[in-house]
């Protein structure tokens, strides 16, 4: 017996110890990611809820799926529109948005001279409505 009259117990030490902090940490990611989700899913919910309204005035839902260069007057990104499920390269002027944020938009197209690419998305900051 202990002087604090209890034996046998070893407190987080060693292995056991590692061990359950592991638990914790995986538990708790766990925990953060589900609720990222969640309320990924209620935006893009409210977004589409929200999308008839915003087609009959021009504006189409897209989701940022990478962004691949920030500069001082824009941000070069993927975008993946929510209607089709097609990517396309994107110039966003004037604007940082974020990995996974959801928008509307209305702009023009046009070539890209950074990539050759002759279907670029140009949205100014006027063209972009952020959803949900």
């Amino acid at each position: 017996m202990t002087s604090s009259g209890i034996t046998g117990t070893t407190g987080l030490t060693g292995t056991t110890g590692v061990i359950g902090v592991l638990l914790i940490v995986v538990a708790v990611s766990v925990a953060g990611w589900s609720t990222w989700q969640t309320r990924r899913r209620r935006r893009l919910a409210a977004a589409r809820a929200q999308a008839p309204a915003w087609r009959s005035r021009g504006y189409h839902l897209i989701r940022v799926d990478r962004v691949y260069q920030r500069a001082r007057t824009g941000t070069k990104a993927i975008v993946v529109w929510d209607e089709t499920g097609a990517r396309q390269d994107t110039w966003f002027k004037d604007s940082r948005p974020s990995q996974g944020s959801y928008f509307f938009v209305r702009g023009s197209v046009g070539y890209g001279p950074h990539n050759r690419n002759p279907n670029v998305l140009y949205l100014h900051p006027g063209d972009v409505v952020r959803a949900g």
